[in-house]
């Protein structure tokens, strides 16, 4: 017992309780969105999958109590949370939905029941300082294994055990306090007529907006803070400048919640509502930036980015990142004005209840600017507005601090103790190093560069989305397909994992820091511009990086065109994804081959969704060798649709595929060996 009393003393169980709850929430969320996708929207249909994201809605449950939210409640949906999100990773795929599902019902309706609590004043800082460790944290663990959360991953999931052992120690501590504090408060005598009706629930204005808010800072934390690589597709800029800029100003506004929130005591509603809408700007901005009009007809001219853009590019980004406190301040005080209002249980499940319909509503629109092409008719019409759903959130996230009124500009600070602000500074310290450390050591290039091969090793490989034919996340046995190779240069498709839909994850960042050596890599077109990816690693340096885009009327159409130096002799490397109907296929082929044609030493490879004997295979081989079918003049292989070509005066060595079946994808993986360049 004194154990308990004098751990209390150190540590706020509360404040633990939140900042493992909210990370777990980010996971699981993450989780039963890119199932659902994996399942449903990479075999382009919907079907009842889908439904999965109905667990959104939980806090609609909340009406049954009509008068009072029993005590226990809170603590009873947060252990479950815990026990669902220690079995999401055990499970597979279609299991995922449902486990991470129930998981993130029950974090909504531990959220939105807690406001039903009395507060003593430092409730609305804990869930802000809270919200901020969670992504942190969230953060840190992504840069320990190259953007995939590794609290999620082998035999590092016992990270999430001892954090699922510490929420529920800290639910016992909450189950003791409140018991304690329950038994006090029966003690004391009956209040006076006055006091009494100083407790009585003050008007209830704006709680479904309010509640929108709080959603909305969650949803824009988990579709874009939690995982920085996200930011940095979107723009093309440094991953390690853009975590680190994230990272330390969610510490700044940690350290201002919890050491100094008088300052914000100081500032008023028009102030608030200033700085979050020019936040909302520089958000939307710098998505809007990367944005262009796309080929609107088959003869258009063909849309190219070269990279890196002009500084001025990145102005939006660098605000957006200055401003960022906004959010975890916003965050203390609507939850402190919700408090306040004490609204009653049916209140709080029909506003959280809406609040998780937009969660979905949002979710769809980002995922649709992606597959515009395959959900029609609704799919369409969000062409190219990847922006769109960020302006949404901003606005539920702005517009509603006009309802915080001046008395909950009273922010008190958690954090008052010698010993507990040590404990602070420590667990900052620890998530910065645990975050700097693997950033900078996967991201920071060789030493030196390897000496120029006998014969150079091309590999082209669609991984749909680093996914295997049965629906399963196969980063690692791609990764060994690649290993057992050793190519010099790999053209990878469908690679653009970097969005809600590939769980934040980034397969491209990842395969370069894992396979074995360095490899450089481009990431090719950003995610703002909805493509399936077109990426390119290599050994060897990567320069005069560019994407391209032709008309299309399904996928964008964006290509890869980079140069790579081996040695004295510089390569024109083409990476290729066109889809669509034959217009689409030959706008691709006319804009590739006129390239190919002013380049010399090319090698164009991809998925070019064409067989032999098409108008658009004869364009490169009119030009091109098609390097399999030279080692292979007689073999038929008639649903062949990866090619690697390159250019006549190569010598082939030998090519090669790797059957579907070995590939742990839904596509062969090619490659080529070459000499005499």
């Amino acid at each position: 017992m004194q154990f308990d009393k004098d751990l209390l003393k150190k540590i706020d169980s509360e404040l633990l309780l939140f900042s493992i709850t909210f990370l777990f929430f980010f996971q699981i969320v993450g989780d039963l969105i890119s199932s659902i996708y994996i399942l449903d929207l990479l075999n382009l249909e919907l079907d009842e999958k889908v439904l999965g994201v109905l667990f959104l809605l939980s806090p609609f449950f909340l009406v049954i109590f009509r008068k009072k939210i029993p005590n226990i409640f809170p603590e009873i949906m947060a252990l479950i949370l815990i026990i669902m999100r220690i079995l999401t990773p055990l499970v597979n795929t279609a299991t995922k939905i449902i486990v991470a599902g129930i998981g993130a019902a029950c974090f909504l309706l531990f959220l939105s029941s807690y406001f039903s609590r009395r507060s003593d004043g430092k409730l609305s800082v804990k869930l802000g300082i809270g919200l901020g460790f969670a992504v942190l944290l969230s953060i840190m663990f992504r840069s320990l294994n190259a953007t995939i959360d590794i609290s999620l991953y082998g035999a590092f999931q016992t990270i999430g055990w001892v954090l699922g052992v510490l929420a529920i120690f800290s639910i016992f501590i909450q189950l003791k306090t409140e018991k304690a504090e329950t038994s006090s408060s029966s003690e004391e005598s009956t209040p006076t007529e006055k006091e009494s009706s100083s407790r009585k629930p003050k008007k209830v204005r704006g709680v479904i907006l309010l509640s929108a808010a709080l959603t909305n800072i969650i949803i824009l934390s988990y579709f874009a803070l939690t995982s920085p690589t996200v930011i940095s597709r979107w723009t093309g800029g440094s991953y390690i400048g853009i975590s680190l800029s994230i990272v330390g100003m969610i510490i700044f506004s940690i350290l201002l919640l919890a050491l100094k929130p008088e300052i914000l005591n100081k500032l008023n509603r028009r102030i608030i509502l200033i700085w979050n809408f020019i936040f909302v700007a520089a958000l939307v901005l710098t998505i809007s930036v990367h944005t262009f009009p796309f080929p609107s007809t088959p003869s258009s001219e063909a849309v190219t980015i070269i990279f890196p853009l002009a500084w001025y590019f990145y102005l939006p980004l660098g605000l957006m990142i200055a401003l960022l406190p906004i959010i975890f301040i916003d965050f203390a005080l609507i939850s402190k004005e919700i408090l306040n209002q004490k609204p009653t249980p049916i209140k709080l499940g029909i506003s959280f209840g809406l609040s998780g319909f937009f969660f979905i509503l949002v979710s769809f629109i980002l995922i649709f600017t992606n597959v515009w092409g395959y959900v029609e008719p609704v799919s369409t019409i969000f062409r190219n507005l990847f922006w769109l759903p960020f302006l949404l959130v901003g606005i539920l996230i702005a517009s509603p601090t006009i309802l915080v009124r001046r008395h909950s500009f009273d922010l008190k600070s958690v954090i008052t103790t010698k010993t507990s602000k040590i404990i602070l500074i420590g667990l900052i310290a620890l998530i910065l190093f645990g975050t700097i450390t693997p950033i900078l050591g996967f991201e920071l290039g060789p030493m030196t560069t390897p000496n120029e091969p006998a014969t150079l090793k091309i590999m082209t490989y669609n991984i749909q989305q680093g996914v295997d034919a049965n629906g399963n996340v196969a980063y690692d046995k791609q990764i060994e397909v690649i290993k057992s190779l050793g190519p010099d240069i790999i053209g990878l498709q469908e690679s653009d994992t970097a969005r809600i839909s590939g769980g934040n994850s980034d397969v491209v960042r990842y395969f370069a820091s894992h396979l074995p050596g360095y490899y450089y890599s481009f990431y090719g077109p950003r995610t703002v511009t909805g493509t399936y990816g077109a990426a390119v690693l290599s050994k060897y340096p990567i320069k005069n990086t560019q994407t391209f885009f032709t008309y299309s009327n399904v996928d964008e159409i964006g290509s890869t065109q980079v140069v790579i130096t081996i040695g004295t002799s510089d390569f024109n490397v083409f990476i290729n994804h066109p889809a669509g109907n034959s217009d689409a296929k030959l706008a691709h082929m006319t804009e590739l081959m006129t390239r190919v044609n002013a380049s010399n030493n090319v090698i164009s490879l991809g998925d070019f969704n064409t067989r032999e004997d098409t108008l658009y295979y004869n364009l490169s081989v009119q030009t091109l060798v098609d390097t399999w079918r030279v080692e292979h003049p007689t073999t038929e292989m008639a649903d062949r649709i990866d090619y690697i070509f390159v250019s006549p005066s190569f010598t082939i060595v030998d090519a090669e595929v790797i059957a579907e079946s070995q590939s742990y994808s839904d596509h062969p993986a090619f490659w080529a060996e070459i000499d005499d360049w």
